[in-house]
C-alpha cells in the first residue's frame, strides 16, 4: 500500500510492501526521481532478477547491487541486494522517517531513517550486527533520476574513470564526465566508475532550475557509480528506460566479493551499530 508523507516543501510516497521503496520524490513540485511506469512489461532475455518488477524511484543495495556469493556463507545475494525484496516496517515523526527492515539471511537491522529540513534531506543509515562475527558489505543508494532533466553534472576531481567491464575511458577531468554524459545519444546506455573521486560531493540540476548537492563520507565511500541510461536498457521494446543515478560506492565496483578482495567493503561489527549520513541540499536557481 502507498503511504504519503510531507514537510514543507518536500512530497514522498513509498511502499513498506515493495521494499520500502520510494516511488515519489519531488520538491517543490519538481521529482528528483523516477516515477512509476504507466504499464510495465518485463524483458524477455534475462537481464536479472532486478528487471523482473518495475524500475523507478529509490530503493537500497545491501549487503551487494550485483548478483553474488555472500564471503564465508555461500549465500547467493540477489540482484541489487537482498533488501528491495524485502517488507518493512516505518516509524513516522514530524520531520523523520524511519524505515526498519531485517535481512532474512544475515543477523542484520538495517534502518534507512529519513530527516527533513526546510531545503536539505539528510538520509541516515544503521546497520546493527546481532551475530558473533563481523559482517562486510556494501550499501550503495539507488536514487534513479529522469535522465532527460539533469541538464548540469558536478562532480570531483578524479584519478579514473572504468565501466563495468573494466574498460578505461580516457576522461581526465569532472567536465569530460559531464561532456560524455550529457552527449550520450537516446539508445545507448554507459555504467561507469569513477575512481579516487577527491572530495566527497556530487551536485546535479535538473529542469525547472532545482539543483541537488549531495555531500558523503568519502572515507567509507571511495568510488562514484554513475548509471547513464538514455532509453538504451532493457534492449526491448516497450522496456527501455530514461533514468540515471549517481551512486557513492565502497569499492572499485559494485560487486562485494571484490570490494572485500580489496579491502575497502564497510564492515559491522557484532554489537556495534554502524552509522554513517549522506546530505541533500537543494536550491532554486534563478
Amino acid at each position: 500500500m502507498i503511504q504519503k508523507f510531507e514537510f514543507g516543501k518536500w512530497f514522498i510516497e513509498y511502499d513498506l510492501q515493495d521494499g520500502a521503496r520510494i516511488g515519489k520524490l519531488t520538491y517543490n513540485g519538481v521529482d528528483i526521481v523516477t516515477t512509476a511506469p504507466e504499464q510495465f512489461k518485463a524483458p524477455e532475455t534475462d537481464y536479472g532478477l532486478y528487471e523482473t518488477r518495475p524500475v523507478y524511484g529509490y530503493d537500497d543495495c545491501f549487503p551487494s547491487v550485483e548478483q553474488s556469493i555472500y564471503p564465508g556463507i555461500e549465500w547467493e545475494i540477489p540482484d541489487h541486494g537482498e533488501l528491495c525484496w524485502l517488507p518493512w516496517e516505518i516509524e513516522k515523526a514530524h520531520k523523520r522517517l524511519t524505515f526498519t527492515v531485517e535481512s532474512s539471511v544475515l543477523p542484520v537491522r538495517f534502518n534507512r531513517i529519513l530527516e527533513f529540513g526546510n531545503s536539505s534531506l539528510v538520509w541516515k543509515f544503521e546497520v546493527l550486527n546481532s551475530g558473533q562475527n563481523p559482517l562486510p558489505f556494501q550499501h550503495v543508494i539507488h536514487p534513479l533520476m529522469p535522465l532527460d532533466d539533469v541538464t548540469n553534472i558536478e562532480l570531483p576531481e578524479f584519478e579514473s574513470v572504468n565501466n563495468e567491464r573494466g574498460e578505461t575511458f580516457h576522461l581526465k577531468s569532472p567536465g569530460d564526465v559531464k561532456k560524455f554524459l550529457l552527449n550520450v545519444l537516446p539508445g545507448d546506455f554507459h555504467m561507469l566508475f569513477v575512481q579516487g573521486a577527491k572530495q566527497g560531493r556530487i551536485g546535479w540540476t535538473m529542469r525547472k532550475a532545482l539543483r541537488v548537492l549531495m555531500d558523503y563520507p568519502l572515507d567509507h565511500f571511495p568510488g562514484i557509480g554513475i548509471w547513464w541510461n538514455n532509453s538504451g536498457y532493457p534492449d526491448e521494446d516497450g522496456c527501455r528506460r530514461n533514468e540515471c543515478a549517481f551512486e557513492p560506492i565502497p569499492g572499485r565496483s559494485s560487486t562485494l566479493s571484490e570490494a572485500v578482495d580489496q579491502g575497502l567493503a564497510l564492515m559491522a561489527e557484532p554489537g556495534k551499530p554502524f552509522t554513517w549520513e549522506i546530505t541533500w541540499n537543494v536550491e532554486i536557481k534563478q
